[in-house]
């Protein structure tokens, strides 16, 4: 009986000995210390996403420095996220030309160019970069283990969607993601309402006319923004792609009743007004009949050449513009 009891006693004092250790451990890791180390996958928090290039991203949480390398990228994550979770936009969303969020985006100090050091002394938890950037880069960062998501750049308004639900999934804000993209519906519908108001034979035909070399044509994004105005993009009507720069004799052979003019020149060097002039004055295009009734409307390249939710702005621009006795108060 005595062993019996010494027996018990040993156990109760290693069962008390085994809860203190457990206390302590657990206390440990509620403080302070050893807070940063990285999270074990499976954590709670933890997910995977695969971007457009099939490559698996596995963050342990919502990214909470983010870097972006376009501008439409700047736009659509100013939307679903704080400013403080951004380390970076690119060097170009202060450009009011060219963005639409460049008052908004003084909320972020960051600034970056498609440069792997710049983006890798930043020390980001996420990159997202569209496709167009260079694979180097894409591959210098991943080889530094930053953590890049890739996207394909859209070319139509159903694309741009995608892009911002792809986008919202990988910085964890899904919820924020659908609100843009149903805001987007919204516009867009009435839009549409008003357009299919304009009987078939009002329809316009138009051409966008870029310092970019950005001329619309078949897959461009300006034929999508022109088929959601109810407006003909002239380039695609006659087979151009949106890599063909139009000729003055295929401008008077489609004959347009709008030309498009820019609001932004990239390289600065350029007189935009003398540009418009210039096109308005050329002997060549007088039978044209846009040249003829004076409709050269600039438009805000920061809405035409957007892949973000502002595109939407272009949908109405182009709308407004073809045909402005519908769109008077809109």
């Amino acid at each position: 009986m005595e062993l019996r009891a010494q027996a018990k006693v040993l156990l109760l004092r290693l069962l008390l000995v085994t809860f203190l250790g457990l206390s302590l451990t657990l206390a440990a890791g509620c403080s302070g210390a050893g807070s940063n180390a990285p999270q074990p996958a499976g954590t709670a928090g933890a997910y995977e996403i695969v971007d457009d290039t099939g490559t698996v991203l596995k963050l342990q949480h919502k990214p909470q420095k983010i870097a972006s390398l376009s501008i439409s990228t700047d736009e659509i994550l100013m939307a679903l996220v704080a400013p403080e979770r951004i380390a970076a936009f690119s060097y170009l969303v202060d450009d009011s030309g060219i963005s639409n969020i460049a008052d908004q985006a003084k909320a972020v100090p960051g600034r970056i160019k498609a440069n792997a050091e710049v983006v890798i002394a930043l020390q980001p938890d996420l990159v997202i970069i569209p496709d167009w950037q260079p694979v180097t880069l894409i591959q210098t960062l991943r080889e530094a283990g930053v953590a890049v998501y890739v996207y394909k750049a859209p070319a139509n308004l159903v694309e741009v969607k995608q892009s911002i639900a792809a986008i919202a999934r990988v910085v964890g804000e899904e919820a924020a993601g659908g609100r843009v993209i149903e805001n987007m519906d919204k516009e867009l519908a009435g839009i549409g309402e008003i357009v299919k108001q304009i009987p078939a034979e009002k329809r316009q035909v138009a051409i966008r006319s870029n310092l970019m070399g950005d001329n619309g044509g078949k897959g461009s994004t300006f034929e999508d923004i022109c088929r959601y105005a109810g407006v003909e993009d002239g380039a695609a009507m006659i087979g151009l792609t949106m890599n063909e720069v139009m000729s003055k004799e295929q401008i008077v052979r489609i004959n347009p009743d709008v030309i498009f003019l820019p609001l932004w020149d990239y390289s600065g060097k350029n007189d935009l007004k003398k540009f418009g002039e210039d096109m308005q004055n050329d002997p060549a295009l007088q039978p044209v009949k846009a040249i003829q009734n004076r409709r050269l409307v600039a438009v805000p390249d920061s809405h035409l050449s957007c892949n973000s939710q502002y595109i939407v702005e272009a949908v109405r621009d182009v709308a407004r513009a073809a045909y402005p006795e519908y769109f008077k108060d809109k």
